[in-house]
């Protein structure tokens, strides 16, 4: 039974996380604030990541958006497998964000922009491995005349928060909602009524030209509202209260088709090069194809294909089994499904969920799979990774926040070197009669140790410690108290760059 003074609470948190029944206990943690690293040299704060590893990992950074759901807060972030902060991004409403290649380069791509419960209006940010901006992907809404709930104002750019897929081929798969008049008498709503279509699109990266468009309404034939499991309720009688029946949350290709995933659907398309629907694989029904024993699936995020072939398809999925209007709270899985296209039917490979810690997650969410059979598992609204070995053990376990307040649409693990092009961040401060020389340097992964130069005057400096890199920021500590100091990385792509030089004490 939920205690009375955390009922506020509980209401702000259910209508932002997607409405998941939870208890007493989780709502007192809510109430709590995580705590947050902060560092002497540079005013960065990040949630700590609470890590655990029980087994051998795979190499790589860990990339997550974490988003504080009551403080309207946002960044994209990179950790090392430690739990300690890597690169700390731009405060701002985020989403998808996701290492990716573009052109044979590491890059960063991430949504920002306008953030509605469920949906947005934003563009695509593409950062090189400097951090720097060299793509803003964004939709106009003048060519597709976007209606939305909120008529008083326009946008710069009306994609969704939902996909930030690269391609081989140079372009980016993005999701965008449209408000739309359709007839909802077949599932008992008006003829007249109203809807929030999903549709996606795949646009060329440099020109930001659409090569491609598909819209859930204008498919309505072969995507039938009887496919929803989403209840009309009151919905769908009015522009400023529409039916939000497809929800599409992800979009990969493959050749020249377009796999699909509509959350409120439960259902997987693949789309031709000509916008038809291929086939229909629903996760309570079997649409298309017939279910096997543990195949049933709802409310899912990130499909992908792992291997497709004409006869058998592999694919995976992140199996939320909740949303919203789930009644009884259900256990949130990684699926491995094959689907066999000659009998058109479906078998469960592997199932992957921590029985120590269970999650339940009522939104967001990823799969992904890693080298050696591996698989990376990121809840959502619950703000947890997992990491599974080859056999289905977890050998790791990482926390950054409380669960239905701290969240993050997707996280993913990657090799990554970054190339700040800034300046490292020092401070020194006279500490128990010596000095203490505290350093960062947002962004850079394989600095291996600081050189610490002390001196009178700016002119007049010299090395006076090597100290080896130690986490996001090092203290060095140094006996002698000097004026003035600045240091300078030892090691990696940012061999011999230097601080500013700070005076000692200022700032302190």
């Amino acid at each position: 039974m939920r205690s009375p003074e955390f009922l506020n609470l509980f209401h702000l948190i259910a209508l932002l996380a997607g409405g998941l029944c939870v208890s007493a206990k989780s709502i007192a943690s809510a109430a709590s604030v995580w705590p947050l690293q902060t560092f002497r040299s540079t005013p960065i704060t990040a949630p700590y990541m609470n890590v655990t590893k029980n087994g051998k990992t795979e190499p790589g950074y860990l990339f997550i958006s974490p988003y504080d759901l009551l403080q309207k807060t946002g960044h994209p972030m990179i950790y090392a497998d430690d739990g300690e902060l890597v690169w700390h991004g731009p405060l701002m409403n985020v989403s998808a964000f996701q290492p990716q290649m573009l052109d044979g380069e590491p890059v960063l791509a991430y949504w920002d922009g306008y953030l509605f419960t469920g949906f947005g209006f934003g563009g695509i940010t593409i950062l090189n491995s400097s951090y720097q901006e060299i793509h803003r992907v964004t939709l106009s809404g003048d060519d597709e005349k976007y209606v939305t709930i909120d008529d008083s104002r326009t946008y710069e750019s009306y994609l969704d928060v939902h996909e930030s897929q690269i391609t081989d081929q140079g372009t980016i798969l993005v999701t965008a909602v449209n408000v739309t008049q359709m007839d909802l008498s077949s599932i008992g709503g008006p003829k007249d009524g109203w809807v929030q279509d999903s549709l996606f699109y795949e646009i060329d990266i440099k020109t930001n030209k659409v090569l491609f468009r598909w819209s859930t309404v204008e498919h309505v034939s072969e995507v039938p509202l009887s496919n929803a499991v989403f209840a009309l309720g009151d919905t769908g009688h009015s522009k400023d209260n529409p039916y939000k029946y497809p929800h599409l949350n992800s979009v990969a290709k493959y050749g020249d088709s377009y796999l699909i995933s509509s959350r409120l659907m439960c259902s997987i398309f693949l789309i031709d090069k000509n916008g038809n629907v291929t086939w229909t694989l629903h996760g309570q029904t079997g649409g298309d194809f017939k279910l096997g024993p543990g195949t049933r699936f709802c409310y899912q995020h990130d499909l992908r294909f792992i291997a497709h072939t004409e006869d058998r398809i592999t694919l995976h999925l992140h199996n939320n089994e909740n949303t919203a209007f789930t009644t009884h709270p259900i256990l949130t899985t990684g699926l491995i499904l094959e689907l066999d296209m000659q009998n058109r039917t479906v078998s469960l490979l592997k199932k992957f969920w921590d029985a120590e810690d269970p999650v339940f997650a009522p939104s967001q969410g990823s799969y992904q799979s890693l080298p050696n059979g591996h698989v990376l598992m990121e809840h959502g609204a619950v703000p947890k990774l997992e990491e599974y070995d080859e056999n289905g053990a977890v050998v790791m376990r990482a926390r950054f926040g409380y669960d239905y307040v701290m969240n993050s649409y997707r996280g993913y693990r990657s090799a990554w070197t970054g190339r700040p092009n800034t300046k490292p961040d020092v401070l020194a401060c006279p500490e128990q009669g010596g000095m203490a020389v505290y350093v960062s340097w947002n962004g850079a992964t394989d600095v291996q140790s600081w050189k610490v130069m002390t001196g009178s005057a700016e002119d007049k400096l010299s090395a006076a410690q090597i100290a080896p890199k130690n986490g996001f920021e090092t203290k060095v500590w140094l006996d002698k108290i000097s004026e003035k100091v600045t240091v300078e990385a030892v090691g990696g792509v940012g061999h011999g760059t230097k601080s500013e030089v700070v005076t000692v004490g200022q700032g302190c």
